[in-house]
Parts: structure tokens; C-alpha cells; sequence
């Protein structure tokens, strides 16, 4: 005959309910003295300096600082910050590449530059010799007045059809410049297609005669080409051994570009005795001026006193000018 199952009382489910409370409460207040102790172990373990920091977990599980060392700032959270090299801030720095690496990059390098440049030079070949795009198609000439065009473009020598690079503008402008009248020059190129030339003709001051004709004196003192008939109403220079070393020629360029425009147009010739200057008037009056100094101040005297009576003019003291009758 089975025996009936016996039901706890009330009692005894009241005392198994209280004996597993009393377990609770126990291992609770075990584990609240077990954390304590950890908890006093590691304060005094901070406070000897023997362990970092404790850090309590946040809400996403990371843990921070509990505590900050006086002074310090500290840092903001959020993406890692990375230093002048690209490494995390903090982080480890990132390790030096071997020699052999270093080697090959600039061996790569050097090579890249060297390709580079054959590959600009060879375009740079083409398209300004072989396909034809900048050559020689016009040469213009300017600054001409008494020199003939003509003499200047044959003298220059420029072939059209090649190329505008390969033009020797040093050459052109050498040639150029031998050329009777001719003081200065400039070549340039007018891409794609031009020469430009631009020609500074020498300019007369005076004549002088030769027992090879008559010649023009420009402001350097050379006599330089043949005057033509009629000569210009230019002075003439009466002394022997003209030329850009002369001193004799280069006294009296001084004083014939001292003179006033009106003034200059009555000299007829121009006399110099060692660094004496005699100017000769075309209605038969002359004017001693002396040696070249102070050449401003005698053509500032000379011009009022041209306009009194007498045949001698004497400019060779500014400060003291005479009239002789």
C-alpha cells in the first residue's frame, strides 16, 4: 500500500525560506567585507605609489580615471589625436624604414624624374622641329630712318621655313650692327612665327672732312659714314685725328651737347687747341669757350650775351663774360 506524500507545513516552508535568506545575507555580507578590504588594500597601494590608479568601469564597460595627478590636464575623449608623424598620440612611434627600403624609393625616384624628362624634351623636340609649328614665317625690322631696310634684312640673313628656336638672335644682331649707320640692336623672337628686329641708327653731331670725302660725327665721336650731298647744317670739326679716343673729339662733342638748340644751329665749326674749344659762328663771330668744365654754366651765359654788338665772345669764366668789339 503506498503511503500518502506528506505536504510541508507552514512551518517548515516558513523555516527553509528563512534558513536560504540567512545564506543570502551571509555570503552578501562577505562579499560587501571581501570588496571593502580590496577596496582599502588598494587605496593604500595609491597612496605608497606602488599601482596605478583604479579605474571604475562607465556605462559602456571602458574604464577612466578616478583619480587626477595635480597639474595635469587631462584629455579630451574621443578619436585618437595623431602626432606629427601620423602615429596615434600616445601611441607607439612608427619604426624607421630599413636602408635598403630608403635606397630603392630614391633609386624609383631618381628614375621617375629621369623618365620625366625624356618624355618632355622628346615632345618638346617634336612640336618645335619636327611638326612644324613654330617655324620661321615673317621678319619684322623697326627704328629705321636713314638706314636702308633692305641693307639691314640682308645683313641679318634669316631663312624662312626653320625653325623659330634654332634662330641665332646672338649672330643676327652682330651682323646687324655692321651696318653703316647703324649704333645698336635687338633681336628677339615673336612666337610662333617672327623675328622681330629693333635698329638704333647712330645720330650726326658734326661733319668732318677727310681726304676721303666728308663725314658724320655722331655723339661717340666715330665717323661713321659718308655725308651725303648737300651735307646737313651740322658743325664741322677743323682738327685732325677725330675719333672716339681723341680728347680733342670728345671735348668738343661735350660742348656742341651743351649747347641750346638756337645757339647750336649758328656754329659753323668747331676749333680745339689742347682742351681749348673755339667755336666759329656762320656769320664770322666767334666764341671762346675754353676747356669743357662747367659747360652748363657757359651755354646759360652764352645765349644773352650772343645778343649784344661785337665779333669775340668770351664764355671761358662764366662768371666773368666778355664782348670784345
Amino acid at each position: 500500500m503506498t503511503r500518502p506524500t506528506r505536504r510541508p507545513t507552514a512551518a517548515g516552508r516558513s523555516r527553509g525560506r528563512g534558513d536560504r535568506t540567512t545564506r543570502a545575507a551571509a555570503d552578501w555580507d562577505r562579499a560587501g567585507r571581501g570588496r571593502a578590504a580590496r577596496e582599502r588594500t588598494a587605496d593604500d597601494a595609491r597612496r605608497r605609489g606602488d599601482v596605478p590608479p583604479v579605474r571604475p568601469a562607465d556605462d559602456d564597460g571602458a574604464r577612466r580615471d578616478e583619480t587626477v595627478p595635480p597639474g595635469a590636464v587631462p584629455t579630451p575623449r574621443g578619436p585618437a589625436r595623431r602626432g606629427p608623424k601620423g602615429a596615434a598620440a600616445g601611441g607607439p612611434a612608427r619604426a624607421p624604414l630599413p636602408p635598403r627600403y630608403r635606397r630603392r624609393r630614391l633609386a624609383a625616384a631618381l628614375i621617375g624624374a629621369v623618365l620625366l624628362l625624356v618624355v618632355v624634351g622628346f615632345g618638346t623636340r617634336v612640336l618645335l622641329y619636327d611638326a612644324h609649328l613654330a617655324d620661321v614665317e615673317d621678319v619684322t625690322v623697326t627704328g629705321l630712318v636713314t638706314v636702308p631696310e633692305q641693307a639691314v634684312r640682308n645683313a641679318a640673313a634669316v631663312a624662312p621655313g626653320g625653325p623659330l628656336v634654332s634662330i641665332d638672335t646672338v649672330g643676327i644682331a652682330e651682323r646687324v650692327a655692321a651696318v653703316e649707320g647703324v649704333a645698336a640692336v635687338k633681336v628677339r623672337r615673336a612666337w610662333p612665327h617672327t623675328v622681330e628686329i629693333e635698329v638704333t641708327e647712330r645720330v650726326p653731331v658734326a661733319l668732318w672732312q677727310t681726304p676721303q670725302g666728308l663725314f658724320e660725327v655722331d655723339t661717340t665721336g666715330l665717323s661713321y659714314r659718308r655725308a651725303p650731298e648737300p651735307p646737313p647744317a651740322l658743325p664741322r670739326l677743323t682738327f685732325a685725328g677725330v675719333g672716339p679716343d681723341d680728347p680733342a673729339t670728345a671735348a668738343a662733342i661735350t660742348v656742341l651737347r651743351e649747347l641750346a638748340e638756337p645757339v647750336r644751329a649758328q656754329v659753323a665749326t668747331v676749333e680745339v687747341a689742347g682742351t681749348q674749344v673755339t667755336l666759329g659762328l656762320v656769320d664770322e663771330r666767334s666764341v671762346r669757350w675754353g676747356d669743357p668744365e662747367r659747360s652748363a654754366d657757359k651755354s646759360a651765359v652764352l645765349g644773352p650775351l650772343l645778343g649784344q654788338p661785337g665779333t669775340v665772345y668770351d664764355v671761358s669764366s662764366p662768371d666773368l663774360p666778355t664782348v670784345r668789339r
